[in-house]
């Protein structure tokens, strides 16, 4: 039986490579027909080239893994594209059709081979933990990197950016929250990690799961969580728990503010701002305008098909939630619910400190529109007092150091460390700031 439900994945994905996503949708149950019709899955598809380049085709397609899941069986297939590894995971039901599709970061060691300790890191000031975070099917395997010495200690706890990402927001040989949370325990601050909802339990969220997936589910439920968990420990200071979002993570900070009034302080590093559809043609443009001379036609239809599927979720109507439609990977209910909450308006009514970091070289979440924007947004709602603002012009969107245009290829090909001086103008920031009340 596994044979037959390998070739199955193995045939999608040779649908994939070729862009025959009108035969790859044959391989699909009602669900995801409906779901990732020949159009949508085309438009998924180009996002990801244009992120990671074009696919190999040699990729051998050995199962690294296979799952019985609620009856249905995951296959975990090892792939390339020439930026970087990923792992697409295929889920096929009793009935021989697939009824799931993800692709994620790579899980081989390779990479997490070529990744060292940056040389901030100081072992013996830290200790590292596992923790869970929540209860029941979504708990989630986390990690506490706590100073050595008498507590209780302040404590930060990590937001992903977008993606499936694992508890070091790995990305190539970098672990960018690896290195944060190493970092600051060696300054004396506690910090949280943890897997994803959507990497850990990737293989729960089925098409029909999807339907009504949102960013609380996604980030939301797994943040509150983790700051009940922190609040039980007494090695950790309730009243000096402060939250990082990285990216996507930065976005919903305003978000959280709102859910948990107990938190001390949030950083946002590259927190996006503006519309997430409007986001991914702009980068896919950028990426484009790297290699000009390499354009072609085909390119350019490319980027008009994403165009086209970011100009349906700008029309987008709660009717549509039932449709049960992916537009560029999400569901409608997903990308209504971000247009329904503006951080823009929500940070107006935040209270608490907040520390924005910027690199200068982020092509993702820009100087010129994301970081400008929060600061206008804040010299006008009068909190100045409580915010800060800091631009790195060397640094990309993982906050490591590089020279000329950043290229997504640089997150993969270059093994790097968030640079030293973030780490410690974090740390001297949130030392000021510590409520020392109940301490």
């Amino acid at each position: 039986m596994s044979e037959k439900l390998i070739k199955i994945s193995r045939g999608f994905v040779h649908c994939l490579v070729a862009e025959d996503f009108s035969r790859a949708t044959t391989y699909f149950d009602a669900t995801m027909k409906s779901a990732l019709p020949p159009q949508k899955l085309a438009a998924v598809w180009h996002q990801l080239v244009a992120s990671y380049g074009p696919a190999d085709k040699r990729s051998a397609l050995e199962p690294r893994e296979i799952q019985e899941v609620n009856g249905h069986t995951v296959i975990i297939l090892p792939f390339s594209f020439a930026n970087t590894k990923v792992d697409l995971q295929v889920t096929v039901s009793k009935q021989d059709q697939i009824s799931g599709f993800f692709i994620r970061p790579s899980s081989t060691t390779d990479d997490a081979k070529q990744y060292k300790e940056a040389t901030y890191t100081q072992k013996g000031k830290f200790k590292d933990e596992s923790v869970k975070i929540g209860e029941g099917p979504w708990q989630l395997d986390g990690r506490l990197s706590l100073p050595s010495g008498k507590g209780p200690f302040p404590c930060v706890i990590l937001l992903h950016g977008s993606g499936p990402h694992d508890k070091d927001e790995t990305i190539g040989p970098n672990k960018p929250f690896r290195d944060l949370a190493h970092g600051l325990a060696s300054n004396g601050i506690a910090v949280l990690c943890y897997e994803k909802r959507t990497k850990q339990h990737q293989a729960k969220l089925s098409a029909e799961a999807l339907r009504s997936f949102t960013v609380k589910e996604e980030t939301l439920d797994d943040a509150l969580a983790a700051h009940n968990l922190l609040k039980r420990r007494p090695d950790i200071d309730g009243k000096n728990i402060f939250v990082l979002g990285h990216s996507l993570g930065g976005m919903l900070i305003p978000r959280l503010a709102k859910l948990d009034a107990d938190l001390r302080g949030f950083i946002c590093m590259a927190g996006s701002n503006g519309r997430l559809d409007e986001a991914i043609v702009r980068q896919t443009e950028y990426i484009a305008s790297l290699s000009p001379k390499n354009s072609t036609a085909q390119e350019g239809a490319k980027l008009a098909e994403i165009k086209k599927e970011a100009a349906k979720i700008s029309a987008l109507k709660k009717s549509d939630i039932e449709s049960g439609g992916m537009i560029l990977g999400a569901s409608p209910a997903y990308w209504l619910d971000l247009q329904e909450h503006d951080p823009l308006v929500d940070i107006r009514d935040i209270d608490r400190p907040i520390l924005f970091l910027q690199g200068g070289r982020d092509y993702q979440v820009t100087t010129d529109g994301d970081f400008k924007r929060w600061q206008k947004t804040i010299a006008e709602s009068g909190k100045d007092n409580l915010c800060q603002f800091k631009l790195y012009p060397a640094l990309n969107h993982l906050f490591i150091k590089g020279t000329g245009p950043c290229t997504p290829q640089e997150y993969f090909d270059k093994p790097g460390h968030i640079d030293e001086q973030v780490i410690s103008d974090i740390a001297a920031w949130i030392k000021k700031r510590l409520d020392s009340s109940a301490r």
